[in-house]
């Protein structure tokens, strides 16, 4: 949405016009092009993150977030991830060279928070039998959303806050805000314990279709309903995958980096590792469990232990692994 401004200059003595025309430009371009998302990108896009604007990082007129937003704003998911994918290369390379502008650490900020936000494919219909619209895309919303994870996790935290001129607590907080809400989304998409349901969904799918093996080789593919089926298979099998997909990304991937940053970011402020681990989907009871498969228990994470609630889970913990291996349990009592 452009708000068109009228902007009359009154030069002075001690003004140079030139640079006072170019100042005023810049106020134009960040104050009155405003980046208010489109009624279109309004149904869809996580409203609830936390917008580069709260930590005061300027808008990006040049670079790649222009482009997002308006491929966003278009609802083009299809190109929008294509050239996510392209962006996530070129902000990983960035980091990985160490120099990074201003104008350019502005740029990936923005360009995070509307990958981040952007809303992900819909679920293939293994009910219908039309093809899936995403089937060619090769999962792009999926590795996009990961891919996050790690340009957050290669962050120069010092160096970056250093040149956006903002506060690392702003800056650590946001990037937190932003992983914690891509994982509570992907979450919510797995149906856990889906492929349980595979075999029964498949023969649902076959069943009708059983006809055919006594149907005449001459008479099989004369009626375009004799391959409507294949859509519906295939729309299973792509949905069952992506299914696995999501838990297998959130837990070998998301999980360890997100506590991981968690403990490096919040030492000794376990009232604030709890909050972000909430904000990610999890409930109270799986804190703990979520800190053993990810970081352990270690020097790092004791004081994520401490209270009643965390010696009792270490107790049961420990007793877990001498049931699981009573030999190395005897060898330790030694």
């Amino acid at each position: 949405m452009f708000i068109h401004c009228t902007i009359r200059l009154l030069p002075t003595r001690k003004n140079n016009p030139d640079k006072t025309v170019n100042h005023v430009l810049h106020i134009i371009i960040f104050i009155c092009l405003g980046w208010s998302l489109s009624s279109a990108e309004e149904h869809s896009f996580d409203h609830e993150l936390m917008s580069p604007d709260s930590i005061h990082i300027r808008r990006s007129t040049e670079g790649n977030a222009p482009l997002l937003k308006s491929l966003l704003e278009q609802n083009d998911l299809k190109a929008f991830y294509q050239h996510a994918k392209t962006v996530l290369t070129a902000i990983n390379k960035l980091q990985h060279d160490g120099v990074i502008t201003r104008e350019e650490a502005c740029d990936m900020i923005w360009s995070l928070y509307l990958i981040g936000g952007a809303p992900m494919y819909e679920a293939p219909d293994y009910t219908s039998d039309q093809p899936w619209p995403y089937k060619n895309e090769k999962n792009n919303d999926i590795y996009s959303k990961t891919r996050i994870s790690t340009a957050i996790s290669l962050m120069d935290i010092n160096q970056l806050s250093t040149t956006l001129k903002i506060s690392k607590r702003k800056l650590i907080h946001f990037n937190i805000s932003l992983l914690s809400s891509i994982i509570k989304k992907i979450k919510k998409m797995h149906i856990k314990d889906f492929h349980k349901n595979d075999e029964s969904l498949y023969h649902e799918i076959f069943s009708p279709i059983k006809h055919q093996s006594e149907m005449d080789a001459k008479d099989i593919g004369n009626d375009i309903k004799d391959y409507e089926w294949t859509h519906k298979w295939n729309n299973l099998v792509t949905f069952s995958s992506r299914n696995q997909m999501l838990d297998t990304y959130v837990v070998r991937i998301m999980e360890k980096r997100f506590i991981l940053m968690l403990v490096k970011y919040f030492p000794d402020q376990a009232g604030e590792v709890v909050k972000y681990i909430r904000k990610a989907g999890y409930g109270d009871g799986e804190v703990l469990d979520l800190i053993d498969r990810t970081a352990g228990y270690n020097s790092n994470t004791a004081y994520l232990y401490q209270g009643k609630n965390g010696e009792e889970h270490r107790k049961k913990l420990q007793q877990k692994i001498r049931n699981s291996c009573p030999a190395a349990s005897r060898n330790a009592n030694k």
